[in-house]
């Protein structure tokens, strides 16, 4: 059966559906930080802290603006209750190449409707809660809900932090483009966008931070526990390195599943360098398969809340198999016209696997 091509474009839109509350990378290597600094969750994304808050207002940067100076709105409803909300809308437009020149796929998309909840009951103990918009059939593969609850103390011995319940995986750039392939199903045995349940311990203080994780894998009651993922690097002003790894051996579906990559960012006045390089193998019964992924990225910053991007995104989803690739060139503009609001315009090049096609994309971000 021959999938419509608009159904890709489709599902790809899907996959940005859950996209949590902005946790760049590019911010943290800006100013020198972890994304634990703006976020509850030391993986990034979701509620933001008192200090996040604030770089949001002043349009991703540490100083106050004069314009914006009278501004008072605070999300902290009480000394110990924050609410945030994050609501993102996307348009969506695909050609084939070769193909006629009517548009494959032209659509508005409600991406993100996400309302976060964190209760701290004091400085060691933070709870958090999100509930996410359904995104609804027909049209896309699945219907999914973010929703992240877990428990986190901090300031156990060692500086360490516990945290408990249904989280997101420490691997990796926690990028806010899950369709970049280091994070998509093209490469990963799991789906980024969903978190997992089960534990994580870490240590995030000075330059150093540690973090690894234990959860199911896969839905409760399905298969044992046994999936381990983690990180350790370092976040300077002159640059952030780091290295993650991930297993599971899944007995639902046998065999063992394995990623490890390395990457860095560096940031020198306006401009900013990602990049991430990941492996893999699924050992299987039939088999092992080889993968490989990588992106690189280059951010300017062309004045306060504009910014502009390139990027390129590659993946070998089988090293044995010749031509079994993708990749993908993408230019970019983000424009802050007020605080939390963001204006993003996109045009993507990908080929790979005997397709080439093309997107564009304009995108519509509230963070709160």
């Amino acid at each position: 059966m021959k999938v419509p091509f608009s159904a890709f474009v489709l599902f790809g839109a899907a996959l940005l559906a859950a996209t949590p509350a902005l946790s760049l990378p590019l911010y943290a290597s800006r100013e020198g930080v972890v994304c634990q600094t703006c976020h509850v969750d030391p993986n990034g994304g979701g509620i933001r802290n008192e200090y996040g808050f604030s770089y949001e207002r002043n349009r991703h940067a540490t100083e106050p603006e004069e314009r914006w100076a009278s501004m008072t709105i605070d999300p902290k409803l009480n000394d110990w209750i924050t609410l945030g909300l994050d609501v993102r809308v996307l348009y969506v437009a695909s050609h084939v190449n070769g193909e006629s020149r009517t548009l494959s796929t032209s659509t508005f998309f409600p991406m993100q409707g996400q309302v976060n909840l964190a209760v701290m009951p004091h400085e060691h103990l933070t709870l958090v809660a999100s509930e996410g918009l359904v995104v609804d059939e027909p049209g896309f593969p699945t219907g999914y809900v973010a929703r992240e609850l877990y428990g986190m103390i901090e300031g156990l011995p060692g500086d360490t932090y516990l945290q408990v319940g249904r989280f997101r995986l420490p691997f990796g750039l926690r990028q806010d483009d899950h369709t970049s392939f280091v994070r998509g199903p093209e490469f990963l045995p799991y789906d980024s966008q969903k978190p997992d349940a089960g534990i994580e311990v870490g240590h995030i203080g000075g330059e150093i931070f540690e973090q690894l994780s234990f959860t199911n894998g896969t839905l409760p009651f399905s298969d044992r526990a046994q999936t381990l993922a983690g990180k350790v690097g370092i976040a300077t002003r002159c640059i952030q390195l780091g290295v993650s790894g991930f297993h599971r051996y899944a007995e639902d579906v046998p065999g063992h599943f394995d990623r490890w990559g390395i990457y860095a960012s560096k940031s020198h006045g306006p401009l900013t360098l990602l990049a991430e390089a990941d492996a893999g193998t699924n050992d299987q019964p039939g088999g092992a398969t080889n993968l490989r992924a990588m992106f690189a990225e280059a951010d300017y910053r062309i004045s306060r809340g504009v910014n502009a991007r390139g990027k390129f995104d590659w993946v070998d989803r089988d090293r044995d198999q010749p031509g079994d690739w993708l990749r993908r060139f993408t230019g970019e503009v983000e424009w802050n016209p007020v605080p939390f609001c963001e204006a993003r315009f996109a045009y993507r090049y990908n080929d790979g696997s005997g397709s080439i096609y093309q997107e564009y994309l304009a995108q519509m971000y509230f963070p709160f």
